[in-house]
């Protein structure tokens, strides 16, 4: 933020300067402005263009492959631990229904001979 105002004291000085210029040396410092841009446009271009800056996005590239590649293959590992644990939760799920079925009827066998006797 102190940057950017900065940034604003500095174009505010050029704007409060060129109103006390003559109209020449506005229209001048005008021009010089403009290509400065430009400069600035080109620059930005030839770095755009050199080999470290195409090397960079190419590696940024491989590296967001690699993680997705990563990612899924943590996904897929999470997703079989997730259903072999769920086939295990069945299967004790299943067996103690078992058991508790015949708890149930022993206890009736039980219930029903006392009854009896």
């Amino acid at each position: 933020m102190a940057m950017r105002n900065s940034h604003l004291a500095i174009i505010l000085g050029v704007w409060l300067a060129l109103a006390a210029c003559s109209k020449a040396t506005q229209d001048k410092t005008g021009q010089d402005l403009k290509a400065v841009g430009h400069d600035a446009a080109a620059a930005a271009k030839d770095v755009a263009n050199t080999p470290a800056a195409k090397d960079l996005g190419a590696d940024i590239k491989q590296g967001t492959q690699e993680a997705a590649a990563k990612t899924k293959a943590a996904a897929d590992q999470a997703g079989d631990k997730l259903k072999a644990g769920t086939q295990k939760a069945g299967a004790d799920l299943k067996s103690g229904a078992k058991d508790a079925e015949h708890k149930t009827d022993a206890a009736v066998d039980k219930a029903k001979d006392d009854v009896k006797h």
